[in-house]
């Protein structure tokens, strides 16, 4: 068993409750997207607005949306509630079952996530992440079928919610791997940006943003204001997008319709709530990048930006990131993940601090299938060490 310094069906109709129990206590529920009632949507717009500060992606409005844009999969994504009877919600962790674990054919439970959802920390209000944990687990623990794991991808290891799930999993001796680790381009509150930025950076932008107005007029950066309608700035810049190499690769928004469907639905739902903001570079009048980003009380999330490649030479992108890590260096009380690793561009570089996430397993079940996932777990080890010893790397 490792710990961090830092497929089958369920077999369950839909709002099952377990255990039953006083009104008092916490339960589970399962619940299904298509079947829930307005009582439970209105808990989970009260838990969102609770706890959904640290990952704007688990609130119900985007939630809502990804479950209604997936890939075709929705009627399979179970939601595991943990509540008191009829009360408020004190977490909810969206699960879907697969029967695969990367080239081992075994059955696990893994959160799930929309395409372009970029963290995956379950929405539980902090004081009640060990309540959470402890009910969810030993859920599963009792009445999965034959699924040996709980797979989750892309959450905060700093997060309290995930703090608790690694710090339950110690006191029980319960199985923990931790698959994959790595750190996103972020910027953390308080942060002297300008004293940690480097010179010779900001010296190239502003280089270029004098050649860019010298050689093509005037430039503007602006913010969409919350009173103007946003449906003008999605088309242009699905359009810009489309225009670009995402286009020409098929990896564009606008070249499948579930990614295009969420786009439009949670940046039109983020700018009504206020959640959302969009940014454009202009020049001349001209829109040559553009980029957009969700911000709650305490963390702002990088979402979708694009660029009009025409004006490539003057890296329009970067003059406009630089524009965002300003704008968002004035919220001395909010930090900001760029939601792309560290390595993915040339401009977050811009960016010096960082945020760990996690990818790792939990084992769940009976004593023997808690010895079956130890076995993959080393299995697993031994494998890669000798791919790597083969490719002459480093396990």
């Amino acid at each position: 068993m490792s710990h961090l310094p830092a497929a089958s069906s369920f077999h369950v109709a839909t709002s099952r409750i377990w255990p039953m129990a006083g009104t008092d206590q916490p339960i589970v529920r399962i619940l299904r997207h298509a079947d829930l009632t307005a009582g439970d949507r209105a808990h989970w717009a009260a838990l969102s607005a609770l706890a959904g500060a640290a990952n704007v992606f688990a609130q119900d409005w985007f939630m809502q949306a990804a479950l209604s844009h997936d890939d075709g999969r929705s009627d399979e994504v179970l939601l595991v509630v943990v509540s008191p009877v009829d009360g408020p919600w004190l977490g909810v962790m969206p699960l879907i079952a697969e029967r695969g674990f990367g080239r081992w054919r075994v059955r696990v439970w893994r959160n799930w996530s929309a395409t372009n959802q970029f963290l995956g920390t379950p929405l539980v209000s902090a004081q009640s992440a060990d309540i959470f944990w402890d009910k969810l687990l030993a859920f599963l623990d009792q009445r999965t079928g034959a699924e040996i794991m709980l797979h989750f991808e892309r959450f905060d290891a700093d997060d309290p919610v995930c703090i608790a799930l690694f710090d339950r999993c110690k006191r029980e001796g319960r199985g923990f791997h931790a698959i994959h680790c790595h750190d996103r381009p972020a910027q953390r509150a308080g942060e002297d940006v300008q004293g940690r930025s480097d010179a010779k950076i900001r010296s190239r932008l502003r280089s270029l943003l004098k050649r860019l107005e010298q050689e093509h007029g005037p430039v503007a950066i602006g913010i969409l204001d919350p009173g103007e309608p946003c449906l003008p700035w999605i088309d242009t810049f699905l359009e810009m997008e489309a225009a670009g190499w995402k286009g020409r690769g098929g990896s564009a928004l606008g070249n499948n319709c579930a990614t295009e469907g969420l786009f439009r639905t949670v940046v039109a739902r983020g700018h009504a709530n206020g959640s959302a903001r969009l940014a454009t570079l202009s020049v001349n009048g001209r829109a040559i990048a553009m980029s957009s980003w969700f911000e709650s009380a305490i963390w702002g999330h990088g979402f979708k930006m694009t660029f009009d490649e025409e004006y490539r030479p003057y890296a329009p992108g970067q003059l406009l990131m630089r524009a965002v890590r300003d704008t968002i260096a004035h919220r001395t009380d909010m930090s900001f993940d760029t939601c792309v690793p560290r390595d993915a561009s040339h401009c977050h570089s811009l960016w010096q601090g960082n945020r760990r996430i996690i990818d790792g397993v939990v084992a769940i079940g009976s004593p023997w299938q808690r010895l079956h996932f130890d076995a993959l777990i080393r299995a697993r080890a031994a494998y890669g060490a000798v791919k790597a010893r083969l490719s002459g790397r480093r396990p």
